[in-house]
């Protein structure tokens, strides 16, 4: 269950016109390709943004631009009210932190992982107990992570962003790779943490369904550029605009 939040907390990140764009190689010569264009939003502490839209439209871009894992053109980004210029680059990443739709591991143990970041920013964690977080047998610690199933490592991932502490979550479709059954856990163990450790997310999802049920406002991305940005009960209500149910129509979720 999505837990309300309180509208009155002010946002813990906060991008404002950002646009970014990339050189590409055509036949000819190299050209610009814009992938982003003048995108503005914020996520406040416990609250859950998804983002949604067609393949292509920008989505993974902007989670990866939130943390700078890419270059902005234009536009500025803002964490608890300080531009991200203003931090290491690792401080950033260890507070606003990504998980990969495809979790990628070392060789090693899963208790090697697990406490990779731990070890990178100096910090103690009890490798047990967020195994336990993420539902996972503390049993499972010894065995090497690239044996886990798929699921499996979706939540050692997610453990391992959450036992730094982050301030801000971004998923990158964590569950596209999950059956229906390993998808509905990971997205209670999602929404018990974020009640529980007051967590921002971004989350981006191909699924509405998925949107509907765990977040508190969905962004529709199209081509780059923010088409409806609304609360999630109105997003889904026939009071959304036109380009909303239009998308929805498409993927066969209207209202």
């Amino acid at each position: 269950m999505v837990v309300n939040i309180d509208k009155s907390v002010e946002p813990v990140l906060e991008w404002q016109n950002i646009s970014l764009s990339i050189m590409v190689q055509t036949a000819e010569a190299q050209a610009e390709r814009r992938l982003l264009h003048h995108v503005s939003g914020k996520v406040s502490p416990g609250e859950i943004l998804c983002l949604l839209g067609p393949s292509g439209s920008g989505k993974s871009t902007l989670l990866t631009a939130l943390n700078r894992l890419q270059r902005l053109s234009e536009g500025e980004i803002r964490f608890q009210g300080q531009p991200v210029e203003m931090y290491p680059v690792t401080e950033l990443r260890r507070r606003v932190a990504y998980v990969a739709q495809r979790p990628a591991f070392f060789p090693g143990t899963v208790e090697e992982n697990l406490g990779f970041g731990a070890r990178l920013w100096g910090m103690t964690i009890n490798p047990p107990l967020w195994l336990e977080k993420v539902h996972l047998d503390r049993s499972l610690l010894s065995q090497p992570a690239d044996t886990l199933s798929g699921g499996q490592q979706q939540r050692l991932s997610l453990a391992r962003s959450l036992a730094v502490k982050p301030d801000v979550l971004l998923l990158d479709e964590p569950t596209s790779a999950l059956d229906i059954h390993g998808a509905r856990e990971l997205e209670e163990i999602v929404l018990t943490v974020v009640a529980q450790e007051n967590i921002a997310v971004l989350w981006v999802t191909h699924d509405p369904e998925q949107a509907r049920r765990v977040s508190h406002q969905v962004l529709l991305l199209t081509e780059g550029r923010i088409s409806a940005c609304l609360p999630t009960e109105v997003f889904f209500s026939d009071e959304a605009p036109a380009v909303v149910r239009t998308f929805l129509e498409i993927k066969g979720d209207g209202p």
